[in-house]
């Protein structure tokens, strides 16, 4: 019995977006370190998408450079803790770090069948142990700013609004999968720095886009984090 609730703690605690937040934070720092160092002395920074789209909206507020991600980040936690009812428990809500080691290890695999998916379109497997520091910072940062962008904000929000459609509720929130899924694929092929378009990688995408929005959905923020994170660094090293 012990075990068993010990299980259902971790997926509980795990699953929230508070834990998720937070563990978030330590690979959007390194991110944002890394990416100080390589765009120093450059006009133009290059930036993951998502970070550039964030950076831009906040830029309107009058926060730039780091203050975008720490207002973006203050923000989420904020909202995560009062959505988990932090400000009505006296000692607020205690985040249980021993289940970090066992996220990491869950995401590892999430990662490696997120891999399996993808390998469809790449032309090879062969390791080629290229990774940088700057590589990792790259992974950590598509993994933090496109799972906040794509599953925290536009996969949740489709989610309360097919929530409010009566019928059949299950079947629209796959539905909602999906759409994120192909606008996360498509998003990979706008701009100056764009992929070019093949099918092939449009829909292999599309699937890895699938899997990370039903990790999200029935895992919350944090493993979908970690997961994302985990294969952009596997990519790295495979290529």
């Amino acid at each position: 019995m012990n075990y068993k609730n010990s299980i259902n703690n971790y997926f509980k605690h795990s699953s929230s977006l508070l834990f998720g937040v937070i563990i978030s934070i330590p690979l959007a720092i390194y991110y944002e370190i890394s990416m100080i160092m390589v765009n120093r002395g450059y006009e133009v920074e290059v930036r993951n998408a998502a970070d550039a789209l964030f950076r831009r909206l906040f830029s309107q507020l009058g926060y730039e450079g780091p203050l975008a991600g720490i207002l973006l980040f203050a923000i989420l936690f904020i909202v995560a803790a009062f959505s988990q009812g932090a400000h009505k428990e006296q000692k607020g809500i205690k985040i249980q770090w021993i289940y970090y080691p066992v996220l990491v290890a869950e995401s590892l695999l999430y990662a490696v069948l997120l891999l399996g998916l993808m390998s469809i379109s790449m032309s090879a497997l062969a390791p080629s142990m290229s990774l940088s520091l700057v590589d990792i910072g790259y992974s950590l940062g598509a993994g933090v700013y496109e799972e906040l962008l794509f599953r925290a904000l536009l996969l949740n929000a489709l989610l309360f609004i097919v929530g409010k459609i009566p019928g059949r509720k299950n079947l629209w929130k796959v539905i909602a999968v999906f759409l994120t899924a192909f606008l996360f694929s498509a998003a990979h092929y706008i701009g100056a720095s764009a992929d070019i378009f093949f099918w092939s990688t449009f829909l292999t995408r599309s699937l890895g886009g699938l899997l990370l929005g039903f990790v999200f959905m029935f895992r919350g923020l944090g493993p979908a984090v970690y997961t994302h994170a985990i294969y952009d660094i596997f990519v790295y090293i495979l290529n």
